[in-house]
């Protein structure tokens, strides 16, 4: 089993990379960029076709050196509207390197500068949904690495234009089956148009019947004609129990400033809409104050819709907290437990491709794309200038342009069009109304006086060490409210731990000197919640559905109006809440997720109360 997709064999010949496997060439040997312009640019009436729209949705099968996201950016940056935002969604079953990419695209010294931006953002070939920005130019790639009709099921966006290149059908015949074109139509815009340079029968009647007027067009260079098409059938309304956040316009209330909340607010800021954040004690005041932290994936050995999207998430943070001052990205050991835990690393290692690699002699896992952070830096850094009110908002009354936020003393606080509950552990108890089951994590960790040199790199072995502001960081203690235990005893645990997995690092450990505690908010089953927050009503809904029987109405969810939460994050906070925090902006603003569809359901909100319906609870 692997977490990553195999790369393609590449035949490099004059004029550009042929695919042997599939007997075909990624672009034309005579020039590949004037057939992007004129078979996929010009065949779906762009620019045209994107003026006057807030959001405009290309959709490509067949991402392959990234030629045509290039061709479509540069298009955007010479003739886009002066707001708005481009999205690209793509797939690709083989993922090329960066350096491959940068070897094909080099034939094109026009596009060298962008060439570069795309491929120093390059997803790792890791399967699912990998999301990259290009927040300057109003730019987003989201590059899903699956097989086409398994990526395309997975897909949540509007499309208003398709680049259909994938390999020639007759050599590829996956990419161009009627099951993905039922899938292009259940994602098109009214309209949405569609452009091929082939012409095989078989696509003009899969697309045909799934409900495009196609036309055939002149072909560029050799090739005698091209397809466009358009869509003239209607996308299928279906229930959803877990659905996507609704988009709206006007303000929005975060509630929390941890890195949840500075996470949202950073998404929404760079959409250029209207956020406050409501932060008792101030931003990073919670369980995102500690004076250091580590930045890891969550390490499990399976392809699951969770597990695609928890490192995915890695992978956004990685990339989103590059530069930034406060991280260190110094990579991470993980160190082996046991024998068991030695075969399971060692295995990981082999799953998880380029950046992971099994060290025999520590024994245990070296993830060379981890770190440590800082944690009120980059809380500070993603908040940026957004405004924060240092006040409770303990009162949510539903109103016409969404809810008023008051103060347990009746003082109105604001007049937001969506609320956002990122308060972690402190908003339990109202979580709880809406089946959202959260448990309280609480641990301590110490900074200790460096009697001796700091590590090199973090440490981790279920505790941790590595380097922080004032010495050594050593964590984290894993108690329950119930244990009277004191500070002398978590320091006597961790110590211990240390001596046992870096005894190098206890013997510089001296006095110590910070003493931090904080109670993080994790779900039963440790996953983290993101989305729209089931109502009093998604009982009534979906109960029958739950036990087998009829679904109910499309028009019908059962979902909280205009309110949201991103929480249940335990540990693992810094590494989850950008890209979950993205996808959340993304459905406020009514852009593709970012998320491949069965993970963002693993993380959605109501699938506690699904269960317990289910259950007959």
């Amino acid at each position: 089993m692997k977490l990553v997709l195999d790369p393609p064999v590449l035949d490099w010949q004059a004029g550009g990379p042929v695919a042997p496997d599939y007997g075909d060439v990624y672009f034309s040997k005579e020039d590949g960029l004037a057939e992007t312009r004129a078979v996929f640019l010009q065949g779906c009436g762009l620019p045209e076709r994107w003026r006057g729209q807030p959001v405009f949705t290309v959709g490509e099968l067949g991402f392959g050196t990234g030629l045509n996201a290039l061709a479509l950016w540069d298009l955007w940056r010479r003739e886009g509207p002066a707001s708005g935002w481009l999205h690209f969604v793509t797939i690709e079953k083989h993922p090329l390197s960066s350096e491959d990419a940068r070897r094909a695209l080099s034939a094109w010294p026009e596009l060298a500068a962008l060439c570069e931006r795309l491929a120093d953002k390059w997803p790792p070939a890791l399967k699912g949904a990998h999301r990259i920005r290009f927040d300057d130019d109003r730019f987003a790639i989201t590059v899903f690495h699956d097989e086409a009709e398994a990526a395309l099921a997975n897909l949540e966006a509007r499309v208003d234009a398709w680049f259909l290149d994938g390999f020639a059908p007759v050599k590829n015949q996956a990419m161009w089956s009627d099951a993905v074109f039922r899938e292009m139509a259940r994602l098109s815009a009214p309209g949405a148009v569609a452009a091929t340079f082939t012409v095989a029968g078989g696509v003009r009647r899969g697309l045909q019947a799934a409900g495009f007027r196609v036309e055939k067009k002149p072909g560029h260079g050799r090739k005698r004609e091209r397809l466009e098409a358009v869509f003239e059938g209607a996308a299928p309304q279906t229930p959803d129990r877990f659905p996507r956040t609704q988009a709206v316009e006007g303000p929005v209330a975060i509630i929390g400033g941890g890195i949840a909340g500075a996470s949202l607010a950073h998404a929404l800021r760079v959409r250029g809409r209207e956020a406050v954040i409501f932060a008792e004690g101030g931003l990073a005041s919670g369980a995102s104050g500690a004076p250091a932290g580590m930045l890891t994936p969550r390490l499990e050995f399976a392809d699951r819709p969770h597990v695609r999207a928890t490192l995915a998430a890695f992978e956004y943070a990685r990339a989103l907290y590059d530069g930034l001052d406060g991280f260190h990205p110094e990579g991470v050991m993980r160190m082996a437990k046991d024998e068991a835990d030695i075969l399971r690393l060692e295995h990981l290692a082999g799953a998880m491709g380029e950046g992971y690699d099994f060290r025999a002699h520590w024994p245990g896992l070296w993830m060379a794309r981890s770190g440590r952070f800082e944690p009120s830096r980059l809380v500070h850094a993603l908040a940026g200038d957004t405004p924060v009110i240092d006040d409770r908002a303990a009162v949510f009354e539903p109103s016409n342009a969404g809810w008023g936020l008051r103060r347990e003393d009746g003082r109105v606080l604001m007049l937001a069009a969506q609320v956002v509950h990122c308060g972690g552990a402190r908003q339990a108890r109202l979580l709880s109304r809406h089946q959202v089951a959260m448990e309280d994590d609480p641990g301590r960790l110490m900074v200790f006086d460096a009697n001796g040199p700091v590590p090199a790199h973090p440490v981790t072995w279920g505790g941790y060490a590595a380097a922080a502001p004032g010495g050594i960081l050593v964590g984290a203690t894993h108690e329950r409210y119930s244990d009277a235990r004191t500070n002398e005893d978590a320091e006597a645990e961790l110590r211990a731990g240390a001596r046992e997995f870096v005894p190098n690092v206890h013997a510089a450990l001296g006095k110590v000197n910070t003493v931090w505690g904080e109670a993080r908010a994790a779900t039963n089953d440790r996953l983290p919640v993101a989305g729209a927050l089931p109502g009093p009503f998604y009982g009534q809904v979906w109960g029958e559905a739950a036990r087998g029987g009829a679904v109910p109405d499309a028009a019908a969810d059962g979902m909280e109006r205009r309110m949201a939460v991103l929480s249940g994050l335990g540990a693992r906070g810094f590494a989850h809440a950008p890209l979950l925090a993205e996808a959340l902006a993304s459905d406020l603003c009514g852009e593709p997720s970012p998320l491949e569809r069965a993970g963002r359901e693993t993380l959605h909100p109501a699938r506690f109360a699904w269960r317990a319906l289910k259950k007959g609870r």
